[in-house]
Order: C-alpha cells, then structure tokens, then sequence
C-alpha cells in the first residue's frame, strides 16, 4: 500500500505562536484530505552543540535575570509545548545533517512540504538546503512542494552564487506556491521556475472551526489587545491611545516581555496558552500588531485592527493583505499603519477569503495528486 505520509519543514515551534498555528493548520488541512502529515523537528541553528552552549551562557550572564538551562526553558514553554506535544505531530528530534538524511531513508514519504513562513530567508536559517531539499537525491520520485513559502524581506537575503543551485532544485517541485506576492516575481525571474500565489496555511481554516477544533471561549470584551512581538515604546503609546479614545482598557501581549524582563520568580516567566492568545484576538474590541500572524487571526476573526509595519524591515507580507484585502494604509515616519481601528467589511473580507481558501486547496490537492 502506498504511503500516506507528508513530511513537512517549516520553523522550529517554540514561543513563535503564528509559528505554531501555521504549522497546526497545515497539519489540520492535509488530515482532512487524508494524508498523513509530520513536521520534521530540524532545528534552525546547526552550530555545534558546544559552541550553542556557550553562546547561552554569554546571552545568560548578559541578558537573563534567572537561569536560562534547559529545564528552565521547559517551564517557561510549557503551554506552547503542551500544546505543540497534542496538537502538531512531530519527528524525532533531526539535530544534524547526517540525522535528517538517516531519517529520509528510513522514513518513506508520498510528499515533503516546505512551508509556510519565512523558511527561505537566509539570515534566519543557516542549512538553507535543506530547506530547498537538496539532501533529496535528484532520482527519487517523492512529490516536492512550497507552500506559502517565504522569503521574509524584499529584496531577498539569498547570495546570488547560489542561484543556479536553488533553480536547480526547485526545477524538481512539482509545485511552487508563496505567501507573499513580490515573491512570485522573484522565482519566476531569478530561478526560472512557475509560481503561484496562496494564502497563508492559518488562513484555511475558518473562525467557526479554529473555535470548535480548539475550545476556544467566546467572551467578547471591550478591550484594545495589543499583540507586539518587538519592544518600541511607539507601538504601546498608538495601542494606549486608541483604548483611551475607546475609553476602554488595554490588554498587553508581549512575549518578549517573558524573557528580558520579569525577572526574579521563574513562575512569572511562563508564556500564557496558545488558546489564550487567539481567545484575546477573538474577543478583542480592536487589534494592534506588529505581527503578520496577528494580522491574519484579526481578519479570520474578523477583527478591527491596526497592523505597525516599520517599513526599513520590508513590508511585503503586508502589502500582500492591503492588496487581496482591500485594507487602508498610511505612512507615519519610519512606520505604515495597515487598516484601522473601525470595522471593515467583514463580510467582503470573508468572501474575498472563502474564495482564495478555495484556490489555495486546489492548489495543494493538485500538488499531492
């Protein structure tokens, strides 16, 4: 009987939660059709064990006010890794080249998927190969598909002698798709290969299912949620601002804040559940983000929001949206401010992606056939 199997590459699922989520409904998508799906466990960083150890314990001495060992990180992680263990199927951990091939041998598969995210941006992902399937040899016949690949900036951080190697390799997909629209041009100019355009693997599922697939608790509050992945004091003045013109609160989701500053009680350091942070966009009055993951749970929810793009970090991910969306955006210094806190048209917006959801299944159903 042939293998049902896919296994997919994509980030590595810590404290990422579009991460997470990407990752989860790409999984939930290909069960539906009745595949199979696995996400291999490669971690981004292939440095040698010794010298990751001691660069944390530099970033320890230097930046952690508790004990960053590995226990510690278990603590702080465990409600994203709970829901990661329940939720996403995973590999053995893949901590080498030589582990990722011995692991291709042994483990046949009808399909490898590389995606979503930002896994062809060099600067976050050192083994860039593997992410383009080089350790696939050439004569095997295993499906190779992008989707909603990403190469993160425009223009793109790839050295151009890798070119021919890259056009090579992806010469062997038997589909190529991207989340971001300036990337279409891109492959189809600089490594020679057709693409399309789809959306991102969140964007699949719909808000009636992410509520009765995850539990999620529908208590719709009057508060501004404010969901910030980079620390700017801007960014906090724009979200205060707009719960004050509401005359409402202000409910601060910030990560980072977990590792750099609550310091003391290893207890205070844990990051909240995945579900707590899609309950605080699905039940925010208004969104404001820094996060294209925030962005795309706001419109699955159908959220008023305010996406903060500095626009020295590239912006394309977002463009993409103002375009398939129909969103407003201005510029404000060196930021673009993405939509608005009033509502849109949630039912155009809706329809729009009910449409594109459509061809973004066809898309992968034709690629797995």
């Amino acid at each position: 009987m042939k293998t049902k199997r896919i296994h997919i590459l994509t980030h590595p699922l810590g404290a990422n939660y579009g991460g997470i989520m990407q990752a989860y409904a790409l999984q939930q998508v290909l069960r539906q059709m009745d595949y199979e799906p696995v996400t291999l466990d490669i971690p981004f960083d292939r440095r040698s064990p010794l010298r990751r150890w001691a660069e944390a314990q530099v970033r320890t001495i230097k930046r952690f006010a508790y004990d960053r060992s590995r226990k510690s990180e278990c603590v702080v992680l465990q409600h994203t890794a709970r829901f990661v263990e329940q939720r996403i199927t995973r590999s053995s951990p893949l901590r080498s080249d030589e582990q990722l091939r011995e692991y291709y041998r042994q483990h046949p598969a009808h399909a490898y998927i590389v995606g979503s995210d930002q896994v062809w941006r060099q600067l976050f992902v050192p083994m860039l190969d593997d992410y383009f399937l080089r350790f696939i040899p050439e004569t095997d016949t295993v499906r190779r598909i992008a989707y909603a690949a990403s190469f993160g900036v425009d223009p793109i951080d790839i050295d151009p002698e890798r070119t021919a190697l890259y056009s090579e390799l992806l010469s062997r997909f038997v589909g190529i798709s991207v989340r971001e629209l300036s990337a279409v041009s891109v492959l189809e100019r600089r490594f020679d290969v057709p693409t399309q355009w789809v959306l991102d693997p969140t964007m699949l599922i719909t808000k009636e299912e992410y509520v009765a697939q995850l539990g999620l608790r529908e208590k719709p509050s009057a508060d501004v949620f404010a969901y910030m992945l980079t620390d700017t004091p801007y960014k906090e003045q724009l979200a205060q601002q707009l719960a004050q013109e509401h005359h409402t609160g202000c409910q601060l989701f910030a990560p980072w804040r977990h590792w750099t500053e609550r310091g003391g009680r290893l207890e205070d350091c844990i990051l909240p559940p995945v579900e707590e942070w899609l309950e605080g966009i699905l039940n925010a009055r208004c969104v404001v983000t820094d996060s294209f993951h925030g962005v795309a749970f706001s419109l699955i929810f159908g959220k008023p929001f305010v996406a903060i793009v500095n626009d020295r970090g590239g912006c394309s991910r977002f463009d993409t949206l103002i375009k398939f969306f129909d969103l407003e955006s201005q510029q404000e210094g060196a930021y673009e401010l993405v939509s608005s806190p009033k509502p849109y048209d949630v039912a155009t917006v809706a329809k729009r992606m009910a449409t594109h959801r459509a061809r973004s299944l066809a898309f992968l159903q034709t690629a797995l056939a």
